[in-house]
């Protein structure tokens, strides 16, 4: 994709909402497991320190993509509107990367352990912020 031609609207979406949809999908297949395991995580002893890396690696990553997101959509911003369509879609799909690779990563604690908080807790939170960056409307359109 060079500068000149963006990925339209509707495919933005449908990549995020792919992104998000695998997340969720990921926790839907873990709960299942767990609940067919009587709750019980996978490993015979719950390591502890893996609920703690959850937990701060959940929220260095939140931080990380709001601020991935505000830093990229200003560069995106000071670009000619014909070269703009590549750091827009940038700034939509770099924060949710980042946000998707904490959320596996709290839910693959919490498969582990069988304990659903902080792990679970994590995961739900960073969700919620993916969803939340999903594209309503064309940055460049008035219409949504």
């Amino acid at each position: 994709m060079n500068g000149n031609v963006g990925i339209p609207l509707a495919g933005q979406r449908m990549i995020c909402m792919a992104l998000v949809l695998g997340m969720a999908m990921y926790a839907v297949v873990v709960g299942l497991i767990l609940k067919l395991n009587d709750g019980v995580g996978m490993i015979e002893e719950p390591i502890e320190v893996l609920d703690t890396i959850a937990l701060v690696v959940g929220i260095a990553v939140a931080v990380l993509a709001v601020f991935a997101r505000i830093l990229i959509a200003k560069k995106a911003a000071t670009a000619d509107k014909d070269q703009r369509a590549t750091p827009r879609f940038l700034s939509l799909v770099m924060p949710l990367v980042l946000l998707e690779g904490g959320c596996l990563l709290a839910i693959t604690v919490w498969m582990l352990n069988g304990n659903a908080v902080p792990a679970l807790a994590v995961a739900c939170v960073l969700l919620s912020i993916a969803i939340a960056m999903i594209p309503l409307q064309d940055r460049d359109t008035d219409t949504i």
